[in-house]
This record gives C-alpha cells, structure tokens and sequence, in this order.
C-alpha cells in the first residue's frame, strides 16, 4: 500500500504539506479514487506523530484520468483553512480538477461539441453540462490557478487572441478577418453595431455578449469570441452583408 501512495503522490505531483492517504480502486467501473488530505505533524524528535489534523467536509473532483482508468480525487482540507489551489484539486462546487478543467476548455476552443467532450474525456453530460453554465454565467474562472504560468490565462489578452489563433484561419480569399482582428473584441462588447439580417447570427451575437459582459475571466471570454468567428467562418456565404460591414471596420 506504501507504494501505491508513494506512485499517485508522484503521478498527481502533490506536495507537502498535502499527501495521499489513502486509494481504492474499482476494476469493476475502471475508476480509482484518491484520497488526499494534510498529515499529522511529526511529535519531537520525530519519533511518532503528533496530534491528528482535524479535518473539515470532504470535497472531490474529477481529475485527468491515468493508463484507461478515471480518477477522483477526494480531498479533506483542515477544518477552517481554504482549499488547495494545486492542480489536482478543483474550486469549490465545480466537477473537475483545475487540470481537468483546462483540457476541457481547450477542446471547448477548438470547437469540440459537449458530446464530443464527454467522449474524449469520459465525463458525464450532467457534471460537464454543470461546468458550462458556470462558464456562461462568469461563475467560474479558469484562469485562477497556481502551476501553470505558461497559460495562456495568464497572458495579456492580444497574446491569448494570437495564442488561440492557428486552427480557426478563413481560406484564402476569404472577407472573415482574423480572429486576432479587434473588430471581433468591438462586435463583442457592443462599442461596434453593424446591420445583422441573418437571425441565427442576431440570437447568437445577442447570446455571447450578454454572457461576455458578466464574464471576467480573459481565457472563457475568448473562447466567446472565438465561437463567433467560427460562426462567420462556417457560414460565410449567407453573411455577405454583415461581412462588408466588419470588412470596413477591421485593422
């Protein structure tokens, strides 16, 4: 049992003062459950362990899952003090895992349907379903973590527009400008108003700005922007009209 600790302590990367407890494993559902929580502190001298760390509710996540099998992570942070902000664990009251969050919002970017999400990844409609609205609703911010510096959350957002550009390019010839264009960030936040006759494009438009503008969170708002792009790139035929207008207006 020592060693299966020692092997998912090394697997999720957790550190002190956090470490794994306990894991059991279900052969039956492929599914491992991970139990992570803050040790007793060893008495003088070492010798033995100290008094218990009282331990607050048990919270779990969905985390990435290992070699086939999906992993939980079940967490019991010390009574009173806040939850971990390591990668393995998650915000409180969401599905998944900040590493599990950040694969999903990837796929969501690159346009991947829910169905699609949940077959990649193995979770289930109803928890990804859940983490969506919260998206929508700026409930949740992806951004907030504290082991990925490189992300692109954590770049400014000119950098996040170049970042999430490669995949969503018009074909040559094309009126679409590019999704690193601010036309698209002015169409977004309504400082820019042009004639829509298509109502799909008038619902959908009306959609993403309403979300965007309760939003804070720079990662989930380009990925607003990017699903309206993706939009005029898809249906660029019907969008002559509007298109001339952007056209007009971009850099």
């Amino acid at each position: 049992m020592a060693d299966a600790l020692m092997l998912w302590r090394q697997l999720l990367q957790v550190q002190e003062p956090w470490t794994v407890l306990d894991c059991r494993a279900d052969e039956f559902n492929r599914c491992m459950d991970v139990y992570i929580g803050v040790e007793a502190p060893r008495s003088w001298f070492g010798f033995g362990r100290g008094k218990p760390v009282e331990s607050g509710p048990e919270v779990m996540w969905r985390h990435i899952g290992f070699g086939g099998w999906k992993v939980q992570v079940r967490v019991r942070p010390p009574l009173g003090s806040e939850l971990p902000r390591q990668q393995w664990a998650g915000e409180a009251g969401m599905p998944f895992t900040r590493a599990l969050d950040r694969q999903i919002l990837s796929l969501l970017n690159e346009g991947v349907g829910m169905a699609g999400v949940c077959t990649l990844l193995e979770v289930p409609m109803g928890e990804l379903w859940r983490y969506r609205y919260a998206l929508d609703k700026g409930q949740h911010s992806v951004g907030e973590t504290t082991s990925a510096p490189d992300s692109a959350a954590a770049r400014p957002l000119s950098a996040v527009l170049a970042y999430f550009e490669d995949g969503v390019k018009p074909l040559p010839g094309s009126q679409v400008p590019s999704l690193s264009d601010p036309v698209w960030l002015r169409l977004v936040d309504g400082t820019l108003n042009i004639d829509v006759r298509v109502l799909s494009l008038q619902l959908l438009l009306s959609r993403i700005r309403s979300q965007v503008a309760v939003i804070a969170d720079e990662e989930v708002r380009m990925m607003k922007l990017r699903d309206l792009h993706r939009y005029f790139v898809k249906n660029e035929r019907m969008l002559s009209h509007e298109l001339q207008q952007l056209s007009k207006e971009a850099a």
